[in-house]
């Protein structure tokens, strides 16, 4: 199967569970107790002024009539617009995302960065103090939370470094430097403790890997070291460390909230816990399946960097 065929193939299957995710979210949120008008006018309104508000947002309509609605704007690429702002969902999101976005790559690129070296370094000095540097450093990070990692960022560097701020956030159109500024310490309080996991993950499978017969056989060819490690043995090694980082890098958006509120960074999951708590259901539908995209087409990119790294992978295991 030719590239664009599985991307194609892929895409559908995403669109298929974007869909499935969307019917779900519709029905949890008017599940959920409480009526939204009353909570926007309050809980002295008057019947009129209730039965107006309700009018507005749809909820007047039949429930398979408020369905088809969501579907056909959600088709359109239109998520509605906030109960209490009034603003479009996706303006709203698309504001909130910035900060939770920047944390979240610059800190699974410094996972990766302290990770994957760490991981090679340890296998290859196998029982050594490197590797139990290594192992420990890895273990201690798996086992704190990024909140707390954030707590001792914020009290040590952040009082420290004047240059860094220990608070709020900077958009990348004001400037690289300011913006990473702001971001750095954040990142770093989610970035570690999955720089942890990938270390562990990195080191598992190049220990795999190292032992394997056609290593062996590259060392018997006389290859240089730094070439049988890096060109044999880390590609082969990468295959699992990416699905782990592909995974990672969805989780760890869904769990930068803690550490937003840590760093008074008003970002996607701040943006959605308060909507929950008003039920603002437009934007607590629109935050879900802009988190349900990202999990479904990191999963295609990981495929995607699969075929980049190994390209004797065959796109949907055609010949």
């Amino acid at each position: 199967m030719g590239v664009k065929r599985y991307v194609a193939k892929r895409t559908l299957q995403a669109i298929g569970v974007v869909y499935v995710v969307a019917t779900a979210v519709f029905v949890a949120v008017r599940s959920v107790p409480g009526d939204p008008a009353r909570l926007v006018l309050g809980g002295n309104a008057e019947p009129d002024e209730l039965a107006a508000v309700r009018a507005e947002l749809g909820l007047d309509q039949p429930i398979h009539v408020q369905y088809y609605r969501w579907m056909a704007d959600l088709a359109r690429g239109d998520l509605g617009d906030s109960i209490y702002t009034g603003q479009s969902v996706g303006a709203s999101i698309a504001n909130a995302a910035e900060p939770t976005l920047s944390i979240g790559l610059v800190g699974i690129t410094i996972a990766i960065l302290i990770a994957i070296p760490a991981g090679i370094v340890s296998a290859t000095r196998r029982d050594r103090w490197e590797d139990y540097v290594a192992t420990g450093v890895a273990f201690l990070g798996i086992s704190m939370p990024s909140f707390w990692i954030g707590i001792v960022l914020l009290l040590t560097v952040g009082t420290a470094v004047p240059a860094i701020p220990s608070f709020g956030y900077a958009s990348i159109s004001e400037g690289v430097v300011p913006w990473l500024s702001h971001v750095i310490l954040p990142a770093a309080a989610v970035g570690l403790p999955y720089a942890g996991i990938i270390t562990r993950m990195t080191r598992s499978s190049m220990l795999e890997v190292l032992s394997e017969d056609y290593m062996q056989t590259a060392r018997a060819k006389g290859l240089p070291p730094r070439l049988v490690l890096f060109k044999h043995g880390l590609q082969n090694a990468l295959m699992p460390v990416v699905t782990v980082a592909g995974i990672l890098f969805a989780l760890l958006l869904g769990g930068i909230v803690a550490v937003e509120m840590v760093f008074g960074v008003q970002g996607f999951g701040r943006l959605l816990i308060r909507s929950i708590e008003r039920q603002d259901f437009p934007i607590v539908q629109g935050s879900v399946i802009v988190v349900s995209i990202i999990f479904v087409f990191m999963n295609l990119f990981v495929d995607l960097l699969y075929m980049s790294i190994n390209p004797k992978i065959k796109y949907g295991g055609g010949a």
